[in-house]
C-alpha cells in the first residue's frame, strides 16, 4: 500500500474543520484510513510500489479528491448507520449508498474485470 496520501489535517482543512476542533479526530481519522484503504484496493493501477515500497508515481489528485469525498461519506454516516440523517427543521435525507462522483474519479485508475 501507498504511504500515507490523505491525512487528518489534509480531510480537516478541505472540509473547513477548525484544526484546533479534536473532538471527532480519532473518527475522522478511521474515516480517513477506511477511505484510503478502500481506494487503494479499488485503483491499484495509481499505488504501485517499487521493490523498496516508493511509490512509482504520485497519487493523482482526482483519487485526492475521491478520498476526501469518501472520509467525507464515512464521516456523515457514523451519525446515520441505517442511512437517515436529521436535517434540522426541514426532516430528513438519505445518505446515498452510491456517488457518482467518487465512482468518475476513481474510474480511470481501475483495471478491467473481464467475467
Amino acid at each position: 500500500m501507498a504511504t500515507d496520501w490523505l491525512t487528518l489535517e489534509d480531510y480537516k482543512a478541505w472540509a473547513r474543520i477548525d484544526p484546533t476542533d479534536t473532538l471527532d479526530d480519532t473518527a475522522i481519522s478511521l474515516a480517513v484510513a477506511a477511505a484510503m484503504e478502500a481506494l487503494e484496493l479499488r485503483a491499484p493501477v495509481a499505488f504501485q510500489v517499487d521493490d523498496t515500497g516508493t511509490p512509482l508515481i504520485p497519487v493523482p489528485s482526482a483519487l485526492i479528491e475521491a478520498g476526501n469525498l469518501l472520509t467525507n461519506r464515512l464521516v456523515a454516516r457514523r451519525n446515520s448507520p441505517d442511512g437517515i440523517v436529521g436535517v434540522s427543521d426541514m426532516g430528513t435525507a438519505r445518505v446515498q449508498s452510491y456517488d457518482a462522483d467518487i465512482t468518475a474519479l476513481v474510474s480511470p485508475w481501475t483495471e478491467m474485470t473481464v467475467a
